[in-house]
């Protein structure tokens, strides 16, 4: 779990989500220079990414022109894509911390700030709150490895997880969210102190156990199409 994240594994889900969420539609011309300069990454693992994804059928190389997006993508489970990607983002993000030599104390009077904001929430059994809490907690976390572009990636990935977890509690007794919140809860505190405390490759841990919670939470064709997501997967 120590290992550097994979700059292809980065990108094939960058260029998978940007084709599930729509935002680049059917025929949509894949410009590797603009992936590079987003991703801040070389083209190399772009083009790993691309052979890959134009193997399973979400784009197809037209000799001479490049990249483009297909006709008919295969069908995925949005939630479970986005749960797998905030988690790589996450991984990348404490991998650039690790390159920074970032002092993890210098953060810790905010990071203690945003999990008392969570904390509150809980106690309160506001869930609305409590998950728009949770979010500017991994904002500010994530804001430490410095990277704009790929933080919105991954808080666009929460709240589209947060928002799938969030639709059984306003069906569900406020008693389920107590239940099934604490542990989520006690995992932000814990995170934020291997943070403080400069233990960034514990933190990786911490937050594939944190993912793996979020996923229980889930509906169980969701948590099934997350095991089953075989390219690129976690080792």
């Amino acid at each position: 779990m120590g290992k550097t994240q994979k700059l292809e594994q980065v990108a094939y889900l960058h260029i998978k989500d940007q084709i599930l969420s729509e935002n680049w539609k059917s025929g949509f011309h894949i410009v590797e220079a603009f992936i590079s300069e987003d991703l801040d990454i070389s083209r190399s693992p772009i083009r790993a990414a691309l052979s890959t994804l134009a193997d399973e059928g979400f784009v197809v190389m037209i000799p001479y022109r490049g990249f483009f997006v297909g006709d008919n993508v295969p069908k995925v489970d949005f939630v479970a894509h986005r749960l797998r990607y905030e988690l790589i983002i996450s991984y990348r993000m404490l991998d650039q911390m690790i390159k920074q030599k970032v002092k993890g104390e210098n953060y810790k009077d905010i990071l203690d700030e945003k999990v008392l904001a969570v904390q509150n929430a809980y106690e309160h059994k506001n869930f609305d709150d409590f998950f728009a809490a949770s979010e500017a907690l991994l904002k500010t976390i994530l804001d430490i490895g410095n990277h704009d572009y790929l933080v919105n990636e991954a808080l666009e990935c929460s709240h589209t997880v947060m928002t799938a977890i969030l639709e059984k509690y306003h069906t569900d007794e406020p008693k389920d969210f107590i239940l099934d919140m604490y542990p989520f809860m006690m995992y932000l505190g814990d995170l934020v102190r291997l943070i403080a405390e400069n233990r960034f490759n514990d933190a990786r841990v911490l937050f594939e156990i944190i993912i793996n919670y979020l996923k229980m939470q889930l509906p169980k064709e969701t948590q099934e199409a997350f095991e089953n997501i075989d390219t690129y997967r976690l080792a």
